[in-house]
């Protein structure tokens, strides 16, 4: 990198910050992601005129309409593959969310671990977020996990790529996820969360989602990470099916829940079960279940924060 980096102002020093995070990723930035990503609010134009200044500099690397750090041209053509195999992943997602929404306490799915769009790697498998009815978490995830097994679409460890794994799920009355957040500078999980791709909403989820956590504003206050729910509703003869199924069920989906519960805990790995409610890995709780028995989180700040140190000189 060109020159000594020093005197930077706030808006400059939070550009090459947002740049270092996303190079872990391999994922450039277009100066509209840039500003959508930035830790600190500023006008588009701004962030836009500092980051050419930048390039100009050699603090960035630019091209194609793309920044990134110098030398790191090559991640221009990742990214254009990735938006590929992304597209691959999509299609097969959204197969398995038409299944999903056959099931009607299933409110709302999401593509999910995306840092930065369309940005999934060939041979990962593909993470899908779901909201289910409130109450009704242990028989959404029977259902969905369930069907997923029997078409053998469930990631193993010996093959992974383009399967659908299902580890993430909330009920309409946990929304609020900041206590999934593993401190202030858990950025991967910021970006996580801002980068849900919806695939099916019952009902403008989505919108109640982010309204749930505006905490994210203090991370990303230039981000509107709200989209158009419209395009994501059910038509009106799918809500006449979804009533009459839920009528029917009404007095029998508490003890269904129940045993559904009960069925999922006994069949559930030992190992998810040991590291349960211990940190931010595994959690069953009411309304919430999270099974990720291999969590980065941790890693990865720790990464950025040893590229932040070269980048800057701070001991």
């Amino acid at each position: 990198m060109a020159g000594r980096l020093e005197n930077l102002s706030g808006l400059e020093e939070a550009i090459l910050k947002i740049i270092v995070f996303f190079d872990m990723f391999s994922y450039p930035l277009t100066a509209y992601e840039l500003w959508r990503y930035l830790s600190v609010p500023a006008d588009f134009s701004d962030t836009e005129a500092v980051a050419k200044t930048l390039a100009v500099k050699g603090y960035l690397g630019s091209r194609q309409g793309f920044y990134f750090l110098p030398g790191q041209d090559s991640l221009i053509s990742v990214r254009k593959q990735r938006y590929h195999y992304t597209n691959r992943k999509l299609k097969i997602a959204r197969r398995a969310v038409r299944l999903f929404r056959l099931l009607p306490t299933v409110e709302f799915a999401a593509l999910s671990n995306l840092i930065g769009r369309h940005n999934l790697r060939d041979g990962s498998d593909i993470d899908i977020f779901i909201i289910s009815k409130e109450n009704r978490i242990w028989i959404t995830r029977l259902f969905c996990a369930g069907l997923m097994k029997l078409l053998r679409q469930r990631p193993t460890p010996e093959k992974k790529r383009d399967k659908i794994c299902l580890s993430f799920y909330v009920d309409g009355d946990h929304l609020d996820l900041s206590s999934m957040a593993d401190g202030d500078d858990d950025y991967y999980f910021h970006f996580w969360l801002a980068g849900l791709y919806p695939l099916y909403d019952a009902g403008a989820y989505h919108h109640q989602l982010m309204q749930a956590n505006v905490w994210l504003k203090k991370y990303l206050p230039n981000g509107d990470f709200v989209v158009n729910n419209q395009s994501y509703r059910e038509s009106p003869r799918y809500w006449l099916k979804t009533r009459l199924v839920l009528k029917f069920w009404r007095k029998s989906c508490d003890y269904l829940e129940k045993l559904a519960a009960r069925l999922q805990m006994r069949i559930m790995p030992a190992a998810l079960k040991d590291k349960a409610n211990l940190d931010s890995r595994v959690i069953i709780k009411p309304g919430i279940l999270k099974l990720y028995l291999v969590d980065r989180r941790r890693e990865f700040a720790r990464r950025y924060q040893e590229r932040l140190r070269r980048l800057f000189h701070v001991a």
